[in-house]
């Protein structure tokens, strides 16, 4: 016996039009096509990207997301039905997705850059997402879950795998790394930093809560922006080997930049509304490294996520600071967009 056999409609947040606002209503269950996987989400996440889909900003309004449409991307759930050709899964797998859908045909994806493939659409952006109680995924992004993880960590392997992600790419093996920004990313780039051994790790934001909660996952050095100027930190030969700059900030960027060693590497992770002066030539005569992240690899970075979770090295159970039910979406918006929270779920 199917879902749709047992119940027709299903709780979803619709981005009904082009400008703010979710609207809470039921909608049809879809059924799976070939190559997609029908899941029941147990947990979903809200990330930054659905905070500029609630308030539709300029990035909302240019990415091309599909309107009316289900948005949210981070999530866990159990498989209940299979489309014609899946193989991968079996009913009552526990999965969470991947965002990045890639086309498996590009010079990209032939070469293991799925992650930016030319053709790339998005989970929750492109296509139904995950605030709903059931979910289509195509079978090309889904995840089975470990049984070690619990049920809350399994709803941020996506966000937390951004994180894993900056910290490979920084290197950051007996580095010294400066964080820049402590919501969600942020957080989980310093987590997955201490995770691969880098010998401290500074990470700063302006809202204490935001801090005060980054001291529960890890042993980091956190700071005050405003209270406590980057440079009274990284002065004279103290400086830093790695900046993971995760706020889309350009001020924040810029008063870090001059504090990074010769050598060193900036991991640009935020979405800045606008563009940046920087200052080149300092990156050309200090031989520093910029590299951006888009995603996480896959799945080389799911298989190291996983595996620092199983031995235990990724303490982001703090981070889930609050959770609603899918009715209650207003008041979990709410928390996410004043920093009052980290991570914030919704319960479908």
């Amino acid at each position: 016996m199917t879902t749709k056999s047992l119940v027709k409609t299903m709780k979803s947040l619709i981005k009904e039009n082009k400008g703010p606002g979710f609207t809470f209503k039921q909608s049809e269950i879809p059924k799976p096509g070939k190559g997609e996987v029908l899941i029941r989400v147990k947990l979903s996440a809200i990330c930054g990207s659905d905070l500029h889909i609630y308030q539709w900003n300029n990035w909302a309004a240019g990415v091309g997301i599909k309107v009316p449409g289900i948005s949210g991307h981070e999530c866990v759930g159990e498989v209940v039905e299979l489309g014609a050709g899946v193989t991968s899964f079996a009913v009552g797998d526990r999965v969470s997705v991947e965002t990045h859908i890639p086309c498996g045909e590009c010079e990209l994806c032939l070469n293991g850059n799925q992650h930016i493939c030319d053709n790339l659409t998005y989970f929750g952006l492109h296509i139904d997402g995950c605030f709903a109680e059931w979910a289509l995924v195509p079978e090309v992004c889904l995840r089975k879950v470990p049984d070690f993880i619990p049920e809350k960590v399994a709803a941020i392997l996506e966000p937390l795998g951004v994180g894993v992600h900056a910290a490979q790419v920084g290197d950051v093996q007996g580095k010294k790394v400066a964080v820049l920004g402590a919501g969600p990313i942020g957080l989980y780039s310093a987590c997955a930093s201490l995770a691969l051994g880098a010998e401290s790790v500074y990470i700063s934001d302006l809202k204490q809560t935001r801090l005060d909660v980054a001291s529960q996952c890890g042993e980091f050095k956190v700071f005050n922006p405003a209270e406590t100027p980057i440079s009274s930190i990284f002065n004279g030969n103290n400086k830093t080997d790695v900046i993971i700059e995760t706020t889309g900030s350009a001020q924040a960027f810029n008063e870090a930049l001059p504090f990074l060693k010769k050598g060193g590497k900036a991991v640009m992770v935020g979405l800045f509304p606008g563009d940046v002066p920087v200052n080149l030539s300092s990156l050309a005569t200090k031989e520093i490294t910029l590299s951006g992240i888009s995603g996480r690899m896959m799945w080389e970075t799911w298989d190291l996520m996983e595996q620092l979770l199983l031995e235990n090295k990724l303490n982001v159970l703090p981070s889930i600071t609050h959770q609603f039910p899918l009715e209650e979406f207003e008041e979990a918006f709410r928390v996410a967009l004043n920093g009052e929270g980290v991570k914030v779920l919704l319960r479908p």
